[in-house]
């Protein structure tokens, strides 16, 4: 028989926490990941094919347990949107509530809520159009609310990726007032303001950035106070077509007028490294973080093998495999922004078009495109190194385009 500290030591070294995978495949396959002692195990719980044919990303809402999966239906000529609600942790399943027909190549999204609670999801479409939906975070279900369009007057310099408009990624900004959406075809971040009262969006000036550096995803960051002096707002910006990592300064122009940002640092998405395998690099995810003494940005990187050899996930299979990288660069905590690099580490395999750290950051799951595969790392929550090997793999996903924790929100760890 268990004692009760039998049983409390137990749960102090155990637990488990769940993953919901996007594949192009148009799966949701939910993973369990366990950790006993030192032993992390990923399995698989259930795969769910409601949003299929081509399931390209996921937002979740933890605190009414809600999932948004997008389509983007390679085939066309529209795309969809399904939403499910999340059973509680005794349950697998994926409960699906509603699917609908958008416009065609839903690539991005994130779920907002506007000053009377109501609670909005915008989504980017690569071909060319940005819409809005608003959600009845009860039951899971949405209504169309905006669809806004976009042309160019003329195709960007890399005509193959920038012949029409390709916003990329949906962000609020800190204040909540704007969406920000960086745009690869058009080489611009585009802003909206979110009027409080009606929610619809009104277009601010867009910022321009470097011709030809196709802007993919970008994030917001708040340094930190200093000797009671508030810190600065800053936006990282990775460009897909330059491999660049770009910082801004970021300011509000007078009477919701918009937002200014100013170029002040740029430098490339791998850092330091070089050689032939840096022109084919495409950098695909960007997160802060916090670490001891500052801040980190972690960005994942594509199409550039910068490791040739890393341990095969099989244990049985001691053939090494080839490995794209996750770039570490660290924010002193100085309020200004300013950031260097400090290491390159395995991505687990081969194009990792996305990643997530977990609320606690100690923990860095990767979806590996061309892998069909999710790779887990620790990460150290005071230096931000992530280890070498992954702590736990699962394999057979199809091509994974995006990945959520499921966790719960009543968690509160120690953070930097």
């Amino acid at each position: 028989m268990f004692t009760s500290l039998t049983l409390a030591a137990l749960a102090a070294t155990s637990s488990a926490t769940r993953l919901f995978v996007s594949s192009y495949s148009g799966n949701i396959t939910t993973l369990n990941l366990t950790h006993t002692g030192d032993t992390y195990n990923l399995a698989r719980l259930e795969t769910n094919t409601g949003c299929s044919p081509n399931a390209s990303w996921l937002s979740i809402d933890l605190k009414k347990r809600n999932l948004f999966c997008l389509d983007e239906n390679f085939a066309g000529p529209n795309g969809s949107i399904t939403s499910f609600k999340i059973g509680d942790d005794n349950t697998t399943s994926l409960k699906l509530v509603q699917h609908a027909v958008v416009p065609v190549a839903p690539v991005n999204s994130a779920i907002y809520t506007g000053v009377n609670g109501t609670q909005l999801l915008a989504v980017a479409h690569y071909t060319h159009a940005l819409t809005t939906y608003a959600i009845n975070s009860t039951t899971a279900t949405f209504t169309p609310l905006e669809t806004i369009n976009y042309t160019l007057s003329q195709p960007g310099p890399v005509t193959e990726r920038q012949s029409s408009a390709h916003p990329h990624q949906i962000l609020v900004d800190p204040s909540s007032k704007y969406l920000v959406i960086p745009d690869l075809g058009a080489d611009l971040i585009r802003v909206y303001y979110i009027d409080p009262k009606t929610l619809r969006l009104s277009e601010r000036s867009s910022i321009a950035v470097k011709a030809g550096s196709g802007p993919r995803h970008g994030v917001f960051h708040l340094g930190r106070r200093i000797a009671n002096k508030k810190g600065g707002t800053y936006y990282y910006l990775l460009s897909e077509l330059t491999s660049t990592l770009t910082a801004y300064n970021v300011s509000y122009r007078p009477d919701n007028g918009g937002l200014a940002m100013t170029p002040f640092e740029e430098v490339k998405a791998y850092g330091d490294a070089a050689g032939p395998l840096t022109s084919g690099n495409a950098p695909s995810e960007i997160i802060v973080k916090g670490i001891k003494g500052g801040d980190q940005i972690i960005v994942s990187n594509r199409n550039a093998t910068f490791f040739p050899a890393i341990r095969n996930p099989d244990p049985k299979n001691h053939t090494q495999i080839p490995s794209d990288s996750i770039a570490s660069f660290n924010i002193p905590a100085n309020g200004q922004g300013n950031f260097t690099f400090k290491r390159l580490s395995p991505a687990g395999g081969l194009y990792p078009r996305h990643f997530s750290l977990n609320r606690r950051g100690d923990l860095v799951a990767v979806g590996l495109q061309n892998s069909g595969r999710v790779a887990v790392f620790e990460r150290c929550v005071e230096t931000g190194a992530i280890g070498e090997d992954a702590v736990a793999d699962f394999e057979g996903l199809g091509q994974v385009s995006s990945l959520v924790w499921d966790e719960k929100v009543r968690d509160k760890f120690p953070g930097y």
